[in-house]
């Protein structure tokens, strides 16, 4: 697993086999009440080793339906969802838990449901004590106890992640290894 920030760690990138040019990816979020498992991805097992030095899965989260496609037949610990896509991720894989509403657990991970791409499509707000990160299904942002922004893959989407200045330019570079390494080049 590759650390991002203090308490957030990235599963290898794994190509969509319908989009090749899109990569699927799992977070681990490290946390003193039990780790958590966000999105997944089908070669999840071979990070197996370094996901239990880390402190293993306590539950695990999907964003929609789709995902439930690229679920780890490794992943042991309870899986929830949001109640409008249970049905369809049961297809694929166990589903443990449903839920409906806006809710937070153990005051740290904050379940917030923003139907659209599907019905029960879902994002979640991880705040540790330096970073505040969200993720949903495309992209991943985090804020830092300074203020600055990042942005990175998440759950599908191309191998780059973005910084932000206090200037208001921001910076693209891919952050993951392989083939599809692009150059870096500044935006506003």
């Amino acid at each position: 697993m590759q650390a991002i920030i203090p308490g957030l760690y990235a599963s290898d990138p794994e190509p969509l086999p319908f989009a090749p040019a899109l990569d699927v990816r799992a977070f681990l979020l490290q946390r003193e009440p039990g780790n958590l498992l966000v999105y997944s991805t089908s070669e999840l097992g071979s990070e197996a080793e370094a996901i239990e030095e880390l402190g293993g899965i306590s539950r695990q989260y999907l964003n929609h339906r789709h995902e439930a496609g690229f679920a780890s037949e490794w992943v042991t610990s309870p899986l929830f969802v949001h109640e409008d896509e249970r049905e369809a991720v049961a297809e694929k894989t166990a589903v443990d838990e449903s839920f409906s509403a806006r809710h937070t657990l153990d005051d740290d991970f904050e379940v917030v449901p923003t139907p659209g791409h599907t019905p029960g499509a879902t994002a979640f707000l991880w705040s540790s004590a330096e970073h505040r990160v969200l993720l949903r299904a495309t992209r991943s942002i985090w804020t830092t106890a300074s203020g600055s922004r990042q942005c990175s893959t998440s759950a599908t989407g191309p191998r780059t992640s973005r910084a932000w200045s206090s200037s208001g330019s921001s910076t693209s570079t891919c952050s993951c290894p392989g083939p599809r390494a692009a150059a870096s080049r500044t935006t506003r």
